[in-house]
């Protein structure tokens, strides 16, 4: 196909209307991002660490509450714990015996004090998942879990165990605590992986531009989208008019801003498929968890009433998810 026909194309990833009652492990659209591996951990640490190699195999460790419900066991959004550096610091010196077990290489970026990063040949074959996935769930469903070689889960949960004997009690969340402030009581590993397990959709790889909101609370898409800007070495925007929709993918969730701000996004690419400043428009969705493709031209849009003054109809954004 030629670049300039190439270049009409404009796609929207739409997330947040999964079935999350699905138990496969690992968001759709973080498949959609990574690949199959779901390694989100090296990914993230590639932006504070240039040195990191392709085949270096790197986990995520979050500091994370754990409350009982009833009968179970459920991860508490880490983002609203506000983990202080301090904080970090004395949790990281009281488990750092630990996590020498571990790990001889730990990675702990003084941007994100909430998150340490490990380098993780020992445990490479455990399948985890993000906190985004496992929050507010029963987290017997989402713990990690062995793949290829057997033990190794036992093993992580024993050191997990072990960290939040010594956390239970500490000075830090006796002095969280009588703040009103939620404990930091264990930690949580996900994103196993390396840079070379990285495999994105080929939509994301033949895009010139990729897109996002500013901020996304629930899928954290922006994020996500944005540290694989940097991976592929494309610029991600936050704001993009009817112009920059040429070759050009965006990762929206439905839950941000309730939605309101994506029926805004939707109205102005139809507006631009309608003046042929793009040829087509791709809706990629995930309904149950499936990875689900349409394409529409301007032939699909909604006829202009024969009453001159009134504006063409949109096509609903809504009927096509549905």
């Amino acid at each position: 196909m030629p670049p300039k026909i190439r270049g009409m194309k404009y796609t929207l990833v739409i997330v947040g209307k999964e079935d999350q009652e699905l138990l496969d492990r690992g968001l759709p659209y973080e498949k959609f991002l990574l690949g199959a591996q779901n390694g989100s951990a090296p990914l993230e640490l590639s932006t504070l660490e240039s040195q990191l190699e392709r085949h270096q195999s790197i986990a995520r460790l979050e500091l994370v509450h754990i409350h009982a419900a009833r009968d179970h066991l459920v991860l508490t959004n880490p983002s609203i714990l506000e983990v202080t550096p301090e904080e970090s610091n004395a949790l990281y010196d009281s488990i750092k015996d630990i996590l020498a077990e571990i790990s001889s290489v730990i990675y702990r970026p003084k941007t994100l004090p909430g998150k340490w990063f490990i380098e993780a040949d020992k445990l490479r074959s455990l399948s985890t998942v993000h906190t985004l996935q496992a929050e507010g769930r029963n987290i017997d469903v989402w713990m990690p879990a062995d793949t290829d070689t057997p033990g190794i889960a036992k093993q992580w949960r024993k050191w997990q165990n072990e960290i939040q004997m010594i956390w239970f009690d500490h000075p830090v969340n006796q002095a969280r605590q009588e703040q009103g402030q939620l404990s930091i009581n264990s930690i949580w590993i996900s994103g196993i992986g390396c840079l070379a397990d990285i495999q994105p959709h080929s939509v994301l790889a033949a895009t010139e531009h990729l897109h996002s909101f500013e901020q996304d609370i629930y899928f954290n898409s922006s994020v996500n989208l944005k540290l694989m800007a940097h991976h592929l070495g494309k610029p991600c925007l936050t704001d993009i008019k009817s112009l920059d929709f040429k070759n050009t993918s965006s990762l929206l969730s439905l839950l941000h801003s309730e939605g309101r701000e994506i029926q805004e996004h939707w109205h102005t690419a139809l507006d631009a498929l309608r003046a042929n400043e793009i040829s087509t428009l791709e809706i990629i969705d995930f309904p149950e968890g499936a990875l689900r493709t349409r394409q529409i031209t301007i032939k699909d849009l909604p006829k202009k009433s024969w009453a001159f003054w009134k504006k063409a109809p949109y096509l609903q954004l809504e009927d096509i998810l549905d």
